[in-house]
């Protein structure tokens, strides 16, 4: 089970507006209307400018001039820079206590594994949720807090990845379980090079993934032409 924090008015708004994100209620390009929120949410708009801005510094939504605020178009490069850092602070950590996870940490991270079973439409804002608690036990395991908040204030990353391209929310979920328990098996290893390398390549898959379906996109469009 993952630990319970504490939330600010602010954190509990901008996390709302993020699963607005996710889950497609709120897509690329489109205006956010504060009075809408804070009629939806139920606060004033105070804490919807202070969650606005925090999610504008996160580069989930972009302000304009006389316009307001909107969101963020996602591109491969957003994807691809996240998780490039994410990555590497991950494999940070491995290589700073040199891989040793305990029984129990690798228990944690099979549950969030097995939590991926039972992804449906209906809960697809869990998908960022399953995947961050198994990865955040590899990143809490070198004990640092600085390194683990640099990994947190990433997490817009997982939302990107799910947003940038798809429409298909199911091909999404299906995806998690797989590519997870793969990672997980190498972790058991305990193999310092290979779970390096398997990080870098859990993450660069979504990558690599995102480019093949923009040729696609560009073929299916040539073709139509």
């Amino acid at each position: 089970m993952g630990k319970l924090r504490f939330q600010t008015l602010r954190e509990k708004v901008a996390e709302e507006i993020r699963l607005k994100i996710l889950n497609q209620e709120l897509t690329p390009g489109m205006r956010i209307i504060e009075q809408e929120l804070s009629d939806e949410l139920g606060v004033s708009r105070g804490p919807i400018r202070e969650a606005l801005r925090q999610l504008e510094q996160e580069g989930m939504i972009e302000y304009t001039r006389n316009i307001g605020c909107s969101v963020r178009e996602v591109t491969r490069q957003d994807v691809y820079e996240t998780y490039l850092l994410r990555s590497s602070y991950e494999i940070l950590a491995v290589r700073l206590f040199d891989a040793q996870f305990t029984d129990e940490e690798i228990a944690r991270m099979e549950e969030a594994v097995e939590l991926m079973k039972s992804l449906t439409i209906e809960n697809y804002s869990n998908v960022v949720a399953y995947g961050c608690m198994l990865h955040a036990v590899i990143i809490e395991k070198a004990g640092l807090a600085r390194l683990t908040k640099a990994w947190c204030d990433l997490e817009y990353g997982e939302i990107f990845s799910c947003n940038a391209g798809y429409t298909d929310k199911m091909s999404v979920i299906k995806r998690q379980y797989p590519i997870h328990k793969e990672l997980v098996e190498v972790i058991k290893t305990r193999d310092v090079e290979k779970i390096c390398k398997a990080i870098s390549e859990h993450y660069m898959l979504t990558v690599k993934r995102l480019e093949t379906d923009r040729k696609d996109v560009q073929a299916e469009k040539q073709d139509g032409q």
